[in-house]
Formats: structure tokens, C-alpha cells, sequence
């Protein structure tokens, strides 16, 4: 049997300056449930215009990597039952870290806003 090697999928792992370009439904098979995919893009060097992005559960709690997203996108804690609308960040900017994922791909690991 032959078999050929696949590319890493994603931008390599690092820190680069990107914004928030949207959210959007991602479904998913899985048992995790309801996702949404933060997109963001990369905004100089190399890797310039990329699009890089990560999954979360649409779960909003504490503890969700959804409300660490969020958080740093508003730039303040939430409070039990405020709602937020994920379009009206769209464009703020900061730095990402892209982290590697089990599968060998690459993934937004954290996002600290520009101040």
C-alpha cells in the first residue's frame, strides 16, 4: 500500500497582528453540539490576508472558550443573562496566537485585544 503525506492545514503556529472578521454557524457531527466559528485575519508578514479561525461550542458560561473569545473581544467581563451580538466587533484588532491541534492542522489558540 502507498500512501502520500497531506500539508499542514492553517497558517504556521505564532503570534500575529489579525481582526475579527465575523462569526459564523458551523455544524458539526459530532457530540459536542452547536458550534460558531470566529474567523479572523491575519493583517501583516508573511502570512498577510490569511484567514484563520476557531471552532467553540455555542455554549456561553464562564468556563466555554466561546466566553474567552468574547471577553477579549469586548474587553470586559459578562454578567449572567446580558446577551452580546458577536457582529458588532467585527474589525476590532488585536494579536492572535495560533496554536497546532491534535490533528496536525493549526487553530486560533487566544485573542488579546489592541487597546
Amino acid at each position: 500500500m502507498r500512501f502520500t503525506m497531506q500539508a499542514n492545514t492553517g497558517i504556521p503556529v505564532g503570534n500575529y497582528s489579525a481582526e475579527f472578521i465575523g462569526a459564523e454557524e458551523f455544524n458539526n457531527e459530532s457530540d459536542y453540539g452547536p458550534a460558531v466559528r470566529l474567523k479572523f485575519r491575519v493583517l501583516d508578514g508573511p502570512q498577510v490576508n490569511s484567514e484563520v479561525s476557531r471552532i467553540c461550542s455555542q455554549t456561553l458560561s464562564p468556563k466555554s472558550n466561546l466566553y474567552k473569545f468574547v471577553r477579549m473581544l469586548k474587553g470586559s467581563d459578562m454578567e449572567a443573562g446580558e446577551e452580546v451580538d458577536l457582529q458588532s466587533y467585527v474589525g476590532t484588532r488585536g494579536m492572535i496566537v495560533v496554536e497546532e491541534t491534535d490533528s496536525g492542522g493549526t487553530r486560533v489558540g487566544s485573542f488579546l485585544r489592541q487597546l
